[in-house]
């Protein structure tokens, strides 16, 4: 009788810990999907956010452009100049954050953005020196506008496919976790089923009835 007792016990045991298995499973899981979320949310984020600067440095040109005199355009400029900064800082900090599929189109949106700095540190420069409209030469033109048009063009392409693994993981997400719901309530099921069998089984059949 003790042995057949014992059995039932191991069987739900063993029950037990398939459930606290699987729970501990999902919980990993579920851990290294959301720090995917996480990460691919926080550099769609800074893709946005350096597309903001962009549009910032491009206004506060145009205030120096419609400025009389070097005086005027001064104001402007240390606005651009410190949206030029935080896009260093921010191009820092999402560097290490880029995954090594993106690596070289983050590395080719990192020159154009070296790029664009340099020209519009320029632009500040010929307005304190030379006056605005120097700086309205050397910047208000189609040239410019169209480098600057491709620069935000790989920083949108970059954001898109932030976007589009954020939506993947979201799906992997919501599957994994009706996946997990499923699976542990079909082993809670079985087991329940099976233990309840066994135990009716055995106290019928292997206890109760030898005794009687």
């Amino acid at each position: 009788i003790g042995r057949k007792i014992n059995l039932l016990v191991a069987f739900a045991s063993l029950m037990a810990a398939l459930v606290s298995g699987l729970s501990l499973y999902a919980l990993s899981e579920y851990r290294n999907k959301s720090q995917a979320y996480e990460a691919a949310a926080t550099r769609a984020y800074q893709g946005e956010r350096l597309n903001r600067l962009v549009t910032a440095v491009v206004m506060e040109a145009r205030g120096i452009y419609a400025s009389k005199t070097s005086d005027d355009a001064k104001k402007f400029g240390d606005g651009l100049l410190k949206n030029l900064t935080d896009m260093q800082s921010l191009l820092a900090s999402w560097s290490k954050a880029v995954p090594e599929t993106q690596r070289a189109a983050f590395d080719k949106m990192t020159a154009q953005a070296k790029e664009f700095e340099t020209f519009r540190s320029e632009t500040v420069r010929l307005a304190a020196t030379e006056g605005p409209q120097a700086a309205n030469t050397q910047g208000n033109n189609e040239a410019n506008r169209a480098n600057r048009k491709a620069f935000q063009a790989a920083i949108d392409a970059i954001v898109d496919a932030d976007k589009a693994e954020l939506a993947a993981v979201t799906a992997s997400l919501a599957s994994f976790s009706a996946m997990i719901v499923q699976a542990v309530l079909g082993l809670t099921a079985l087991g329940i089923i099976t233990g309840t069998a066994a135990g009716f089984y055995v106290a019928n059949r292997q206890i109760s009835g030898p005794i009687r």
